[in-house]
């Protein structure tokens, strides 16, 4: 009888046992096209934090490229809204959908040579880390200021306001709300673990209270502290919403060099929902998420200390994103984030806290995309293969973007609290 995996432990089981993870896609594909298989090609990535993704072909001779996204206790049984986005303006390339059931959701889409901007910031943070930037660069970044306006003009067009039965169902919230839940990824990644520390060792618990001192800038919030705000301030509610692609990180966007343009691709989380919402993933993980994708590179180009002091935690880093991310970062604060504040005091839809709501979902990101207590594996998942400095910085950046300066400053916090100024 074949042996039934669903896509989570399919995305686990790639790094440790390939050909039974492609064994397992080839079943699924089997069942939900009702036609044979050839061969299953996986194609682990380090974008593939969250997913799957690879070539199929079928017997009749058809070639796929396919990706799906993964996620524990899974609550959204619909995504994947491509013709919604494509209906409003964005550039999102078309798939043929093969599955609705909840952990089985896999996409096929025509192959296409292209190269995602993920691997060609990468390509381009490691020839050329700071300006003055050759102009296959530049015209990076001209695309990325094309996209960001686009998407806002996609804002402006669809805002309107939800109620807050409306915002639970957007599947958005899926990276948000849901990862906050004791049986979601808070509750599997930290409740009751301990991180290693040397010959010593720090339960979630105890960690979870202390106080962050981190490069001289003393936060008002404990973890725990954190976790109860974003919890909070996170937790659906009525408010606006616009259509959005949910998850526009550089791994989800196909770069034509020809004509200079950015293609959107797998839009598991799109709908109607959270502007905010919409922009924290690739404002994150375009900008300051270098080291969770390339851990034990990043691991050599910086350093950090550390010591608890009483019901402190004293951290020194010198990580700091690169002057081309920072670009980047330009871009999103200039024709999107800043843009979006101002639409939304102008319809009276700006919340009071929406700095703090930001902040909160920002928090998610590197606290609940991977699991900074994971136990290390050999050849298990990228988190499983973190060194301790990885896990660190990963928490830092955590509280960093999670919480408020209650004194201090350094380069870092200032970059932070600049996007969350209203100008």
């Amino acid at each position: 009888m074949p042996e039934t995996i669903d896509l989570n432990d399919i995305q686990k089981l790639q790094f440790s046992d390939k050909p039974r993870a492609e064994l397992a896609i080839h079943q699924m594909l089997e069942r939900s096209e009702g036609q044979p298989v050839d061969r299953v090609e996986l194609n682990p990535k380090p974008e593939s934090l969250n997913s799957v993704n690879g070539f199929v072909t079928f017997k009749n001779g058809n070639r796929y490229f396919f990706k799906a996204h993964t996620e524990e206790n899974e609550q959204i049984s619909e995504y994947y809204n491509a013709a919604l986005l494509a209906e409003n303006g964005y550039p999102i390339i078309a798939a043929k959908q093969i599955s609705h059931s909840p952990g089985q959701q896999l996409v096929l889409y025509e192959i296409l040579s292209l190269p995602t901007l993920f691997d060609l910031v990468k390509e381009a943070e490691d020839s050329q880390p700071a300006p003055p930037f050759p102009s296959d660069i530049e015209a990076l970044l001209t695309a990325q200021i094309e996209l960001d306006r686009t998407t806002f003009a996609v804002y402006a067009k669809t805002l309107q306001e939800k109620s807050a039965s409306d915002h639970a169902q957007a599947p958005v919230n899926q990276l948000f709300h849901h990862r906050l839940k004791q049986d979601g990824r808070l509750g599997l990644y930290y409740a009751g673990k301990k991180l290693a520390l040397g010959t010593d060792e720090i339960s979630f618990e105890q960690l979870s209270q202390l106080r962050w001192n981190i490069n001289g800038v003393v936060y008002d919030r404990t973890l725990s502290g954190i976790i109860a705000q974003s919890q909070d301030l996170l937790e659906p509610r009525s408010g606006p919403a616009v259509i959005g692609h949910g998850d526009a990180h550089n791994g989800n966007i196909f770069v034509d060099r020809t004509t200079g343009k950015f293609h959107m691709f797998d839009p598991a989380f799109a709908g109607v929902h959270s502007p905010i919402l919409d922009l924290t993933k690739p404002t994150f993980h375009n900008v300051f998420a270098r080291w969770m994708y390339y851990p034990h590179e990043v691991a050599n180009e910086f350093e950090i200390s550390y010591k608890i002091d009483g019901n402190q935690i004293v951290i020194e880093h010198n990580y700091i994103p690169s002057q081309l991310r920072l670009r980047f970062l330009e871009s999103r604060r200039q024709n999107v984030i800043e843009p979006t504040v101002k639409l939304l005091k102008q319809h009276g839809m700006l919340p009071s806290s929406w700095g703090e709501y930001l902040r909160a979902a920002f928090f998610c990101c590197p606290f609940l995309t991977v699991n900074l207590f994971a136990t290390p594996v050999a050849n298990g998942t990228l988190s499983e293969r973190y060194p301790l400095k990885i896990k660190l910085l990963g928490l830092c950046m955590a509280v960093e973007l999670g919480s408020a300066p209650l004194s201090g400053s350094n380069r870092l916090s200032d970059i932070i609290a600049d996007l969350l100024t209203e100008k």
